[in-house]
């Protein structure tokens, strides 16, 4: 299974990897935008066939930047930088479960829709420190959330309106309309 879901990813990244990259980040920013950089987002889709929501950055609020990437079987992530809060002042990472123990559970924002959200502190100012779990069927998104000390809140704030979810349903449908194949979470994986 593991070789035939690293074939899927590289095929894809193959395919992919020669659209073209006009946006706020390199050609591997997991932005939300799938024309621009369809090749990360299907990267992470892939590192997690069960997931029907996709974690992927909306817009960089002024000061934050990409930072990096990991994918592997079962697992991916990336970060973020910023220019107040830190270098990787935020971790996302999509896994197929994650554990919330000790996290309360807060209401969701409209965007948030089809998930749960619950969130752990670790630290509280000075130094902030803490995750934010999101479940669904299928996946759990964590942001790992670590500033440096004097950070404010505010930066976990920004944070958060940058980043958002792009549903695998989606994804399946523009990739089919471009002859391409995004397996997993209700579509069979070739092979």
């Amino acid at each position: 299974m593991r070789g035939r879901l690293l074939g899927g990813i590289l095929a894809s990244s193959l395919v992919l990897s020669g659209c073209g990259s006009a946006s706020t980040g390199p050609p591997s920013t997991p932005t939300c935008d799938p024309k621009t950089h369809g090749d990360v987002l299907t990267l992470i889709a892939q590192s997690v066939p069960s997931a029907t929501l996709i974690p992927c950055i909306a817009e960089f609020p002024a000061g934050w930047t990409f930072g990096g990437e990991r994918f592997e079987s079962g697992h991916s992530e990336f970060w973020l930088d910023s220019d107040r809060a830190g270098l990787r002042a935020v971790t996302v990472t999509l896994d197929r479960t994650c554990d919330t123990t000790g996290a309360i559970r807060i209401p969701v924002e409209p965007d948030e829709a089809g998930t749960v959200r619950s969130e752990r502190p670790r630290v509280l100012p000075p130094e902030f420190s803490g995750d934010r779990f999101y479940t669904f069927p299928g996946g759990c998104v964590t942001y790992r959330f670590a500033f440096r000390p004097g950070s404010s809140f505010t930066q976990a704030l920004e944070a958060t309106e940058a980043l958002t979810f792009f549903s695998r349903a989606k994804g399946v449908k523009m990739l089919r309309d471009m002859g391409q194949k995004l397996c997993g979470a209700g579509v069979d994986c070739p092979g």
